[in-house]
């Protein structure tokens, strides 16, 4: 059973009339702005702030660039090993083959003459390694593919210069440079020039003048004399 009852006012207490007005309503701030602040205030406040830090707005996503690359894997990144090279021939005339590790000849000023000492026993020292390269001739696996020397066997060595003698001559140990093989002459020219970074090179034998020799003038054709291979495994 439901009892219903009024709500009894207790004794003394004023009583209340209505007077018909209604109570309006308060407005609500906005979301996520404190105070009702307009989001176009607030982005214009903040974009001021922003300025002063000296933090410019963008317009839109910033471009970082590329990402970096890693090499393929198995990749080498080594640097190229320096060579020299020496001339050994092949097809009737010299050419270039890859010997061990660089070899700079400095070339002295021009005009500058020497005693009958050597006066710079490092780039003779550098000669005369060539020459004995070059009297070792191909070796096994170069002469299966063909190449070939005119040097002959134990090779052409340095003489001693003469009183007066240009710094840059260099002196064979023939008795006269335009003797030898043509083919042999070749190898000689090209490799002592290739050597020295030069356009030319100066030849002599044991005694007598100099003689101006060009690695280009043994590339033209093919020298007449023949050569005989010589393998040195």
């Amino acid at each position: 059973m439901t009892v219903r009852g009024t709500l009894r006012r207790p004794r003394g207490a004023p009583v209340r009339r209505s007077s018909g007005r209604r109570t309006p309503l308060r407005s609500r701030p906005r979301a996520g702005l404190p105070g009702g602040v307009p989001a176009a205030l607030a982005a214009a406040v903040l974009a001021a702030t922003l300025a002063g830090c000296g933090i410019r707005s963008t317009d839109g996503p910033i471009n970082a660039g590329e990402p970096a690359k890693r090499p393929a894997p198995g990749t080498a990144t080594t640097a190229p090993v320096a060579q020299h090279q020496i001339y050994l021939i092949r097809e009737g005339r010299p050419q270039p083959v890859p010997r061990g590790d660089a070899v700079d000849i400095q070339v002295p000023a021009p005009g500058a003459t020497r005693a009958a000492a050597p006066g710079d026993p490092l780039r003779m020292s550098l000669i005369d390694r060539l020459l004995r390269e070059l009297a070792k001739g191909p070796s096994a696996s170069e002469a299966a593919q063909g190449w070939t020397s005119a040097v002959p066997a134990g090779g052409i060595g340095l003489a001693e210069p003469q009183a007066g003698d240009p710094a840059d001559l260099v002196r064979l140990d023939v008795d006269n440079v335009a003797a030898l093989n043509p083919l042999a002459l070749g190898q000689i020219v090209c490799t002592l020039q290739r050597a020295a970074k030069t356009e030319g090179l100066p030849l002599a034998g044991r005694t007598g003048p100099a003689r101006a020799e060009q690695c280009a003038a043994y590339q033209k054709t093919p020298a007449a004399a023949p050569s005989t291979a010589k393998g040195t495994g």
